[in-house]
């Protein structure tokens, strides 16, 4: 009896150290967008970089939904939701490379990470009559305060509003795109398939900005490794790995963990680009984390 105990006790540890090294690997793939961005095709119109991204990624994610396809089952997202998320994740790509060629890697990444779980809030509420608990107001406060921070770390003057602005647009796009998945996800449907599905919507919606200047860009070196990295790493694999764990750890868990992105995004950002942060900009990232993880805990009680 007592060796049936030690053995599914090791087997959920195991499961759940599987399923944050997967988060933190996904976190880690999302973390380096802004820089590969930066790094690679810094003068090319931030939306063509998306759109670009888009394409690549969901041929990527339907040949690893491929695989999968024997566990697919017959529940499906209905069309409306597929339109809606598909419009909600194209918003967010093209919105978040617009913010950071704008205010940079830094500021974009905290603004859309710390918008994105009181912005689901607000759609859970607008679609589903979901009211958000009392202390979501708290939360919510914690995380505006960290972003204030983070955007005016060189002064209020500096405060790039169309940038903040942009990336806030880019937390309500994931908002959506989470919410209306959720939905879909409860009633059964194979998240892969799902993803997959959600992403080739938004590729279609936003392949018109693909040509806002000459796609031979991408036929560069550069061009080609940057969208490559961008298709298969930060979305295809990062976004496998994060449903994977998802599967494994609790949604407040993966919270956490998954606040490895704004570290990584922003020593990166310092590192590799060269982005000046401040005391009051690492103070504002440690606000945002805090009010995430108020948000993700109270969430889930």
């Amino acid at each position: 009896m007592r060796a049936s105990y030690e053995y599914h006790r090791l087997m959920s540890t195991t499961k759940q150290r599987a399923g944050i090294f997967a988060v933190l690997g996904a976190a880690l793939c999302f973390g380096t967008t802004g820089t590969t961005q930066q790094l690679g095709v810094p003068d090319i119109s931030p939306v063509a970089v998306a759109s670009a991204r888009l394409i690549c990624g969901s041929l990527f994610l339907f040949f690893f939904a491929y695989f999968q396809r024997h566990s697919r089952g017959q529940v499906r997202m209905p069309a409306r939701d597929l339109i809606i998320c598909g419009v909600g994740i194209g918003m967010y790509q093209l919105t978040f490379f617009s913010a950071v060629h704008s205010t940079g890697i830094a500021i974009a990444t905290v603004t859309a990470l710390g918008a994105a779980p009181t912005l689901s809030a607000i759609v859970a509420y607008l679609l589903m009559g979901e009211k958000p608990q009392k202390n979501w107001y708290l939360g919510t406060s914690i995380t505006i305060l960290g972003i204030v921070l983070v955007g005016t770390t060189n002064g209020v003057a500096s405060f790039n509003g169309k940038g903040v602005a942009l990336a806030v647009l880019a937390g309500f796009g994931f908002a959506v795109f989470n919410v209306v998945c959720r939905r879909s996800l409860a009633r059964g449907a194979q998240d892969m398939w799902l993803t997959a599905t959600t992403f080739g919507v938004a590729a279609l919606v936003s392949s018109p900005f693909l040509f806002t200047q000459n796609p031979e860009w991408i036929l560069t070196s550069k061009g080609f490794l940057t969208v490559l990295w961008l298709g298969l790493i930060t979305t295809s694999i990062g976004y496998v790995l994060f449903m994977y764990g998802l599967k494994r750890i609790e949604s407040s868990l993966a919270a956490t963990v998954v606040l490895a992105e704004p570290a990584t995004a922003t020593i990166l950002a310092a590192v590799v680009i060269g982005e000046k942060l401040t005391l009051q900009s690492y103070l504002g990232i440690a606000i945002v984390a805090s009010g995430i993880l108020y948000l993700s805990r109270k969430s889930s009680n």
